[in-house]
């Protein structure tokens, strides 16, 4: 498979898969490229087979998505009840897990891009990571058009030592941060509120689902 054989489903599958988002699962493929689920197994086999994405097998808890983030923040807004958000964002995994097929890229495709992307998620990095995955497939759906301005962590220089990347930024024309997005996964109060100073601190608006 060549470069100049790659449709735009590829480019933008490997793209998302290396630059925006850690992982997509087929379910999440289907909806947020709106196409058939066997038309969407074909293209992705393809991928697999010449080692751009790897499949693999997830049991975990569905993404848990509400209509809008947990919190939503912007300079000048009081700061979140750390507390109460945490407790919040803890509780929606009490639920039965399920099996999802998930693909993720390789280094392969993250050579080709030009990220760090390629390392599977950890075990405990999963439903989180799953979870920022709904909210990349919720912006394709919803707000297509600021999709192409979603840069993921994995597309940014690293941070210095001891200080995690947020997990997406969305950027301005002139590649300028103008919004976080954050996965909060089953954030401890401490990670919210480290999360959050990091924002006020930058003055960066932000989106914690």
């Amino acid at each position: 498979m060549t470069l100049r054989t790659w449709t735009q489903f590829d480019r933008e599958i490997v793209g998302a898969l290396t630059c925006q988002v850690r992982v997509l699962s087929l379910e999440q493929i289907r909806r947020g490229w709106n196409q058939p689920i066997n038309a969407v197994q074909q293209q992705l086999t393809r991928l697999v087979t010449a080692k751009l994405l790897v499949v693999a097998e997830w049991n975990v808890v569905a993404p848990p998505m509400d209509r809008k983030p947990m919190f939503r923040w912007k300079p000048g807004d009081d700061s979140p009840d750390a507390w109460r958000v945490s407790l919040a964002v803890r509780g929606r995994w009490r639920r039965s897990t399920s099996r999802h097929t998930v693909f993720q890229a390789t280094d392969l495709a993250a050579r080709l891009f030009g990220s760090s992307a390629g390392r599977p998620s950890r075990v405990y990095e999963r439903q989180h990571d799953l979870l920022l995955a709904e909210v990349f497939v919720r912006y394709r759906q919803e707000l297509p058009a600021l999709v192409p301005y979603w840069v993921g962590e994995e597309a940014l220089p690293k941070a210095e030592y001891g200080v995690k990347n947020p997990d997406a930024f969305l950027i301005d024309d002139e590649s300028r941060p103008r919004r976080v997005i954050e996965s909060a996964g089953a954030y401890s109060q401490k990670q919210v509120e480290t999360f959050h100073e990091y924002c006020r601190l930058a003055r960066l608006p932000y989106q914690l689902w």
